[in-house]
């Protein structure tokens, strides 16, 4: 087996068909072809079906890909620790987010991670917890801050600090002195993340616990669009303290009777050998979030 194999498997897992693989490896389709039966022929197993649309992973291929994924990380790793060690501090490394958390975290880690490593390359994803999960585990991402619990086997989790989630309401909405229960909110309505959502579960076991029904007036995805429906009057909202901005002074935060916190976590790939250039953005990760949001950032809270 040669790693232009694996590439080549790679290419049209990547671009769908075996003609869009060769022109990304700059090739002729005769050549990827050739390379895929010579893998398949060692490896005793078909690794691809051929479609109408171009060609399918089989679940063997799968298996496959998912330890090619990994050895080319390997590689690109092997080569930016090397590239470190000589003293030309390049290297490539990435992280996914949880949005709730990315308006704080994201501008610091660039800005430490530029001064200390300025030829290090970051790539960034902000999205839901499963997913990150799911792309730190297949080796897309080298790490990923995600909210707990971590239930993924090939993940290995550090809590890095809690959260408080608190209630989100127009400025100058009258309410009863805080922590206001959770019944106070619902008189405006609900603004919340769709029902698949960790938070929304969250919200949805502490008014099962208060004996209190949601009225859920508008679902939406993306914390901003939260934020900006609540200013706007559509109803009230539950989110981490760190996720409501202060800037124009449009909402208040208010703490919520009997709302536990969540926790952040840094997920990283149980089996994977971190580069160094993962490890410096791993510190910067642990140190950023750990620390917390400053002052700043933070709504104004009653």
């Amino acid at each position: 087996m040669e790693l232009r194999h694996l590439d080549a498997l790679l290419a049209i897992a990547e671009e769908g068909s075996f003609t869009a693989a060769a022109d990304a490896l700059s090739t002729v389709q005769s050549n990827v072809s050739d390379q895929i039966r010579q893998l398949e022929q060692e490896l005793g197993a078909q690794l691809l079906v051929r479609t109408p649309r171009g060609a399918q992973p089989t679940e063997c291929g799968e298996a496959v890909l998912d330890r090619a994924r990994r050895i080319r990380r390997e590689l690109e790793a092997m080569r930016a620790d090397l590239s470190m060690i000589q003293g030309l501090e390049t290297g490539e490394t990435s992280f996914g987010i949880v949005g709730t958390a990315a308006r704080w975290v994201v501008p610091r880690v660039v800005a430490e991670l530029r001064s200390r490593a300025p030829g290090v390359r970051l790539s960034v994803v902000e999205g839901a917890s499963e997913r990150l999960m799911a792309d730190v585990a297949s080796g897309e991402l080298a790490m990923a801050v995600v909210t707990e619990p971590v239930t993924h086997t090939r993940l290995h989790a550090e809590t890095l600090r809690e959260e408080a989630l608190v209630g989100v309401v127009p400025a100058g909405t009258r309410l009863p002195k805080p922590p206001v229960p959770l019944e106070a909110l619902i008189g405006h309505g609900m603004v919340l993340p769709a029902p698949e959502n960790p938070l929304r579960h969250e919200v949805e076991a502490v008014a099962a616990e208060q004996g209190v029904e949601l009225p859920v007036t508008v679902e939406v995805e993306g914390i901003r669009l939260v934020v900006d429906l609540v200013a706007a009057g559509a109803g009230a909202s539950v989110l981490p303290e760190t996720a409501v901005p202060h800037e124009d002074g449009s909402v208040t935060a208010v703490p919520i009777l009997g709302m536990p916190p969540r926790r952040l976590a840094l997920v990283t790939g149980r089996d994977t050998n971190l580069s160094l250039a993962d490890m410096a953005l791993r510190t910067e990760l642990l140190n950023i979030v750990a620390r917390g949001a400053p002052e700043d950032v933070l709504a104004h809270r009653r």
